[in-house]
């Protein structure tokens, strides 16, 4: 990820690289990034769908006053690129759904 967004040695790999759009701009990056950045930047290294949402929706602002189809898209993503990789959540884990990781 670090060379791929071009993101200097020593900085942390999360959702805070990117930079801040205007007010009411969606940001330059595609979901499929933000979706990675929100992932390998979680301390667990793996993030529920809703916590996906969630990571994104604090970042950045335009995802909690736009349309909810940008959360189907995500879901969509995840199925289909093999970057994504869907575990199981452990029966003592609170909450629902599956974790998703990078492969």
């Amino acid at each position: 990820l670090r060379a791929a967004f071009d993101i200097p040695p020593g900085t942390p790999i999360n959702l805070n690289v990117l930079p801040t759009p205007p007010p009411g701009e969606r940001p330059a990056a595609t979901l499929e990034t933000l979706v990675q950045l929100a992932i390998y930047g979680s301390p667990r290294g793996k993030l529920t769908l809703q916590e996906i949402y969630a990571a994104i929706e604090d970042r950045f602002e335009y995802f909690k006053t736009t349309d909810q189809k940008w959360k189907g898209s995500i879901r969509h993503m995840l199925s289909l690129k093999s970057v994504f990789v869907s575990t199981e959540r452990p029966p003592t884990a609170p909450g629902r759904g599956n974790y998703w990781q990078l492969d």
